[in-house]
């Protein structure tokens, strides 16, 4: 029989426990049946999941972020397989584990006339944002004319290639806006730039789709799907498309409104101030 080492009691224990916002639908198992409480505990970070969090390169990739909720909810199992809708929850989560439920955002106040840059230090009760994320729905088919889409969200694997493909588009339009790349390979990189961008929205549309149901049967097959994709009318793209975006409206945290201090409203300022709630792992995970 394997001995307990006396340290064992020292170890991290679950700080907060949640429920995914997809309620562990379209895992392989779900997660939150591994629990006995019907919830998925969440760990606050260790000294190791903060370095990688702060590595630029593994957060381009999502590395550092599949690492770190591998690392702080155990339970979850493959971190590159999960739905993207859990994505936000989770890192909430963690944070919250990590360094408690407030959160201070610093916002920038814009006083007309005024050249010097105000800014005001809010605070967010993370708690309330973790909440609102829950009880949406994910309406995963669609019907356009005799066809049924049926859908599922990407994965954060998909996710991150996808960003990462934009990102890459971008980063060569950028380096040849400058001045130093002469007019004929300007034009190339730009029509090759939006081939690319096209292309990434056709795979954004297929990873989407993973059946489609006709009144003859029902198609499964990923090339066949994109080569629908590939020769059907604009319209039946554009209806997909649209959903996908209605979609990811509807699950976005919405932007938290601040009330602004009365000193800088005396000096012209607008009253409230809308901040969107945009999680980035760059600045979400720093210290208090």
């Amino acid at each position: 029989m394997e001995t307990q080492s006396v340290l064992s009691k020292y170890k991290r224990q679950p700080k907060i426990y949640i429920s995914l916002p997809s309620g562990g639908k379209w895992y392989s198992k779900n997660p939150m049946e591994k629990s006995g409480s019907g919830e998925l505990p969440i760990y606050s970070m260790t000294a190791r999941d903060e370095l990688a969090i702060k590595t630029p390169d593994a957060l381009m990739n999502g590395e550092s972020t599949a690492t770190v909720i591998a690392s702080c909810c155990p339970l979850l199992g493959d971190p590159w397989n999960m739905p993207t809708v859990d994505l936000d929850a989770l890192l909430i989560a963690i944070r919250i584990a990590t360094y408690g439920e407030k959160m201070e955002i610093e916002v920038p106040i814009t006083v007309p006339g005024s050249k010097q840059l105000e800014s005001e230090t809010f605070e967010v009760d993370l708690r309330e944002v973790l909440d609102g994320l829950q009880g949406k729905e994910w309406p995963d088919t669609l019907q356009h004319g005799d066809l049924t889409f049926h859908l599922r969200p990407l994965t954060y694997k998909q996710t991150s290639s996808l960003g990462t493909a934009t990102y890459e588009s971008q980063r060569l339009a950028t380096i040849l806006s400058k001045d130093n790349v002469n007019e004929d390979d300007k034009i190339e990189a730009f029509k090759q730039g939006l081939k690319k961008l096209s292309q990434i929205n056709m795979d954004t549309i297929c990873m989407h789709v993973v059946a489609i149901d006709t009144p003859e049967g029902s198609e499964t097959d990923t090339n066949a799907i994109r080569d629908f994709f590939d020769n059907t009318d604009k319209d039946t793209f554009m209806a997909i498309q649209k959903h996908l975006e209605q979609i990811r409206n509807d699950w976005s945290i919405p932007p938290k409104r601040f009330k602004v201090p009365d000193e800088y409203v005396e000096k012209g300022a607008s009253e409230t101030v809308e901040v969107p709630m945009l999680f980035d792992q760059s600045n979400f995970f720093v210290s208090r």
